[in-house]
């Protein structure tokens, strides 16, 4: 009886429901309700549905504008593999059991100051939009709110660092030698003593 219990428990975890509420999407992008309700006045963000009075955004809606709005995430994700899922409940209280076989990981999306602590980075490589572009630093642009993906800048960060410790090449300066005398003639003693003369002569002049 037991372990009918436990299956079915385990089953339920893994049920997904493909429809946000506007509370769901706000903590998902760390954004506010009110910013939220701004974009839909505006006409901005994701498509929206409204069932009787409740807002709604189906996944497929988002999942499709998370595409549009990703910079560089192709690269680090490849082209075949799905977006990733990101996190759309509140975080759970400490003691609460964690799923250990959910189906899929999910991801959260931080601002660009988390994603500076979390890293120890410089700020202005995920504020710069140039140092983002130069550097193709994977993020998403939710109309003007910038959001970065941890476990995506990770990978970035793997695939884009050098090994250290390296010995280079050791390069050793070779001093030209002295030209040899065009002649290859060595002067004579009563030679150099003119030449000294002459040096003499023309100083005092």
């Amino acid at each position: 009886m037991n372990s009918v219990v436990m299956e079915s428990s385990a089953e339920e975890k893994k049920m997904h429901y493909p429809v946000m509420t506007e509370r769901q999407l706000a903590f998902r992008w760390k954004i506010s309700l009110k910013t939220l309700r701004r974009w839909r006045l505006d006409g901005e963000g994701p498509v929206w549905h409204k069932l009787f009075q409740h807002v709604r955004y189906h996944e497929a809606d988002v999942l499709e504008f998370e595409r549009q709005s990703a910079q560089h995430w192709t690269a680090i994700l490849g082209d075949g593999e799905r977006f990733p899922r990101a996190v759309t409940h509140s975080p759970k209280a400490e003691g609460d059991p964690q799923p250990s076989d959910a189906a899929e990981p999910e991801l959260q999306y931080i601002s660009a100051k988390e994603i500076v602590e979390a890293t120890s980075l410089p700020a202005h490589l995920f504020n710069d939009r140039i140092e983002r572009e130069r550097k193709r630093i994977p993020h998403l642009l939710l109309v003007r709110n910038l959001r970065f993906s941890m476990d995506v800048i990770l990978q970035w960060e793997l695939a884009n660092s050098v090994r250290g410790g390296v010995p280079e090449a050791v390069v050793q300066i070779v001093e030209p030698e002295p030209e040899p005398d065009a002649s290859g003639r060595v002067p004579r003693w009563h030679e150099l003593v003119r030449e000294q003369d002459g040096e003499r002569c023309d100083s005092v002049r």
